[in-house]
C-alpha cells in the first residue's frame, strides 16, 4: 500500500506539456524532479505551474540541472517547502532486484482525484504496479529502468518506488520517462497486410535511475532547506 510520504511528494505540473513532478530530499535540501521532455524547448527559463485548490498556480523555480545526455531528467529548486519534513522518503535504487514489485505514480491523460487536506489541497495521483523487468546502462552512461507495466501519457516525471525485503518503507528508485513503442502492421479482415502500420504501446515502461537526478543536484546543490 502506497504511504502518505509518497503521495505527498507527487505534484501535477505543466511546463510546455502536462505531467508529473517528484519531490526528493538530498543532503537536507528539497528539489522537484521531472522528465526533461516536458520542458519542450523551454530549457533556459522554464515556467512551471502546479495544480492546487482546483486551479493552476505558478511555482517559482530555479534550474538545478537538466540532463544533457540521453537521461530524461530535469531538476528544479523552489523557495518554499513542497513536502513537510515529517514525511521523509528514502532516495536511491540500492537493494532493488529483478522481478520485484515496483509502483509508479502520476496523472495519466490529466486525470486526477481530490486529495483534500491529506495532500494540502493538491490532487491525488493515479498508481500503477508492475515488476522490474530489467535495469541496465545501455551504453549511453545513463541507467535505465524497465518495468513490465503499461504506462500512459501523463505519468512522465512521476516517481518509481519500491520496498526492499523486510523493510515496509518505500524508496524512490527512479523517474518515469515514457514507454516503449513498436510499429505494428494493420491487418484487414481477410488477414492480409494493408501496408499501414500503427504505433502500439508494448507494455514496457521506461524510467531513469534517480541517481541521474542526484548527480545533477550534487553539481549545483541550491535546494530549499528542509
Amino acid at each position: 500500500m502506497i504511504t502518505a510520504n509518497v503521495f505527498n511528494r507527487v505534484f501535477f505540473i505543466k511546463v510546455e506539456q502536462y505531467g508529473t513532478g517528484t519531490v526528493i530530499d538530498v543532503d537536507g535540501k528539497q528539489y522537484l524532479v521531472t522528465a526533461r521532455h516536458l520542458l519542450g524547448e523551454s530549457y533556459e527559463n522554464p515556467e512551471l505551474d502546479y495544480f492546487h485548490a482546483n486551479e493552476w498556480k505558478a511555482l517559482p523555480i530555479k534550474v538545478v540541472g537538466i540532463s544533457r545526455t540521453s537521461a530524461d531528467v530535469a531538476v528544479f529548486a523552489t523557495n518554499i517547502t513542497l513536502c513537510p519534513a515529517n514525511l521523509p522518503l528514502s532516495v536511491g535504487s540500492k537493494g532493488m532486484v529483478i522481478s520485484q514489485d515496483l509502483f509508479f505514480l502520476g496523472f495519466p491523460y490529466t486525470l486526477r482525484t481530490d486529495g483534500g487536506d491529506a495532500l494540502q489541497g493538491r490532487p491525488c495521483p493515479f498508481i500503477r504496479k508492475g515488476i522490474l523487468s530489467s535495469a541496465f546502462d545501455d551504453g549511453t552512461g545513463d541507467a535505465k529502468i524497465y518495468i513490465d507495466a503499461t504506462n500512459n501519457i501523463g505519468f512522465s516525471g512521476g516517481p518509481i518506488v519500491f520496498q526492499t525485503a523486510g523493510n515496509p518503507g518505500f524508496s524512490v528508485a527512479g523517474i518515469v520517462s515514457g514507454y516503449r513503442t513498436e510499429a505494428e502492421d494493420v491487418i484487414c479482415e481477410e488477414g492480409e497486410r494493408t501496408g499501414w502500420t500503427v504505433v502500439a504501446n508494448t507494455g514496457l515502461t521506461i524510467g531513469y535511475d534517480i541517481d541521474e537526478a542526484v548527480k545533477l543536484i550534487q553539481r549545483n546543490p541550491i535546494g530549499h532547506p528542509v
